[in-house]
């Protein structure tokens, strides 16, 4: 039998079926579930799929609130044979016109074979978009009702692991989603890498409230406790988002030893807790940052809270990840400390990497660590051209866990595919040997001949009070008279909050600190920025709007 993700499953669900795959906890109850009850249910998902004309390669969308069918929909269409991908679950506070005809575009695209959603989700979208045409599959318990084929005849054991398994979408911050192609053996082959560079074994366990249509809840968890066989402690990302000590609750009870989250988890968690709150943490080997860039002050910020509750620097990491790599390309080394390097602001506009003297402006950055076992990474200001070591530049990787292209776009393949090299779009340098990741090409604002990130102005605006934390959005604007770049924040504030004054304080921290006049200062209420939907603020769709006049604003 070939050696995929069918077979692994399969074999995870012989040798160990009362295992468990997973605690499902959500509105308090938790939902057990082995090894064996995941193969079963995932099975009878592929009977039913194959019952309704699902072919070997048929794309299946699966469109679900974070519930164990997830599981069960989606490795079912790859025992099945198809090809599977998740989107995300359209929420309340989202602009219901602009997520489906963001889908209904891509969806024309795709040309899907199936959607597995819920009845009210799939009138929401007959009455959104009048030309509906996507077969659907109503997911319920029903499903698990039917006997299913045995597992010997499901197409899914019988798939080359070269083959496609399943498309991973990017979340589309500046342009429309894009299917990542990743194979069988790609994904077994990252998953064990990555697990040899955590020395990650069948003891330990995830803690996650990730949803699964992101790479890191996708690969880290959901597909890491899948093949290696481990126990995934999955928690509902809304409700984690209301409580967020839920994640804290569930590592002291479950004693679990690794948690992915993005930067600004760290600081929910952190400045939302209860101040006499406390637990016990001192079974985590590893907390890691990942999926944004990741700040030093952050890390200061977690364990000065939770130092008491056994939360220390040598449990805090980074990894530098994306879906074109399945997931991570480095990872810093467990056992100590990730490394923090200032740099000289000045000469970092400049795509110059110097330590900062004493006193002066310096930009503090985080190690994303060395590259994984298998994967190169090389900077470069010209694809084939590497820079040395403290320069700045695109960065650039290959290794045997490349997506295979992306799905009906091959001439966004041909771009980003250059030979063995993966053009990333990330900037970032490499000295002595470890990643730095300072932000993405799209993000570059370049102003008078200096770089600038939009993300290092974003986390200087959230710092200013009565700007709602994560909820600004810096843009770069062509001045035709002048024919340069300015540079316009857009920010969400408290209510009541006395906007001139804000404005005044963004513009003074922003030019002490980086040596910038920003042109504009757009102060917005809250729910105005549009995000992604997976909850990354929009940069492309709130440039629009603001040129378009879309916001009620007053510029300051």
């Amino acid at each position: 039998m070939p050696v995929t993700i069918s077979s692994r499953l399969l074999q995870n669900a012989t040798e160990q079926p009362a295992s468990p795959f997973c605690s499902f906890i959500k509105d308090k109850r938790c939902e057990r579930i082995s090894f064996a009850q995941l193969l079963d249910r995932s099975a009878a998902y592929a009977n039913r799929y194959r019952k309704i004309g699902i072919n070997p390669g048929d794309l299946i969308i699966v469109i679900l609130q974070h519930m164990p069918h997830l599981f069960y929909a989606y490795l079912g269409a790859i025992l099945a044979g198809g090809i599977p991908t998740f989107m995300p679950f359209p929420t309340p506070k989202q602009r219901p016109e602009l997520y489906w005809a963001d889908h209904e575009a891509l969806f024309d695209r795709i040309n899907p074979r199936l959607l597995v959603t819920y009845e009210t989700n799939l009138l929401d979208a007959k009455r959104a978009l009048p030309h509906f045409r996507v077969d659907t599959l109503i997911a319920d318990d029903e499903i698990f009702n039917e006997r299913a084929e045995p597992l010997d005849l499901l197409a899914g054991f019988a798939a080359a692991p070269d083959s496609v398994a399943c498309l991973q979408h990017s979340s589309g911050t500046t342009s429309l989603k894009k299917g990542v192609m990743l194979t069988h053996r790609a994904i077994l082959d990252e998953v064990e890498a990555y697990a040899e560079a955590l020395t990650f074994g069948p003891e330990d366990s995830i803690a996650s409230w990730l949803p699964l249509y992101h790479d890191m809840g996708f690969v880290a968890c959901f597909m890491g406790s899948v093949l290696l066989g481990t126990h995934l402690v999955a928690l509902d990302p809304f409700e984690w988002v209301m409580r967020p000590s839920i994640l804290l609750d569930a590592i002291q009870q479950y004693r679990t030893t690794f948690c992915w989250l993005p930067n600004f988890a760290f600081s929910h968690i952190a400045n939302t807790v209860q101040p006499d709150a406390s637990w016990d943490l001192s079974s985590m080997r590893a907390f890691i940052n990942c999926s944004e860039p990741c700040k030093p002050k952050t890390f200061e910020r977690f364990v000065s809270r939770f130092g008491a509750d056994g939360v220390s620097p040598l449990q805090l990491h980074v990894c530098y990840a994306m879906a074109e790599n399945v997931f991570a390309v480095t990872q810093t080394t467990l056992g100590r400390p990730a490394r923090i390097l200032h740099a000289a602001a000045e000469a970092f506009s400049r795509g110059v990497v110097k330590p900062a003297a004493a006193g002066s402006a310096a930009i503090s950055l985080l190690s994303c660590g060395v590259p994984i076992d298998g994967v190169r990474v090389q900077i470069c200001a010209e694809p084939g051209s590497p820079l040395p070591d403290g320069c700045s530049g695109e960065i650039h990787l290959t290794s045997p866990f490349l997506l295979s292209g992306y799905y009906k776009l091959p001439e966004k393949t041909r771009e980003k595919l250059r030979g063995e090299w993966y053009a990333s779009g990330d900037m970032g340098f490499i000295l002595d040997g470890e990643l730095y990741v300072t932000g993405r090409i799209d993000d570059m604002l370049i102003v008078n001949g200096q770089n600038y990130y939009a993300h290092e102005l974003e986390a200087i605006v959230n710092s200013v009070a009565s700007v709602i934390p994560g909820r600004s959005v810096a843009i770069g604007l062509e001045e035709e008279r002048m024919d340069a770049t300015i540079v316009a924040v857009l920010a969400e504030c408290t209510p009541q909050a006395d906007v001139a004054t804000i404005g005044h304080a963004v513009r003074r921290k922003i030019l002490e600190e980086l040596g910038l006049a920003i042109h504009a200062f757009v102060p917005l209420t809250k729910g105005q920025l549009v995000k992604t939907t997976s909850g990354k603020i929009n940069r492309g769709k709130n440039k629009e709007l603001y040129l378009s006049g879309g916001f009620e604003q007053q510029v300051l």
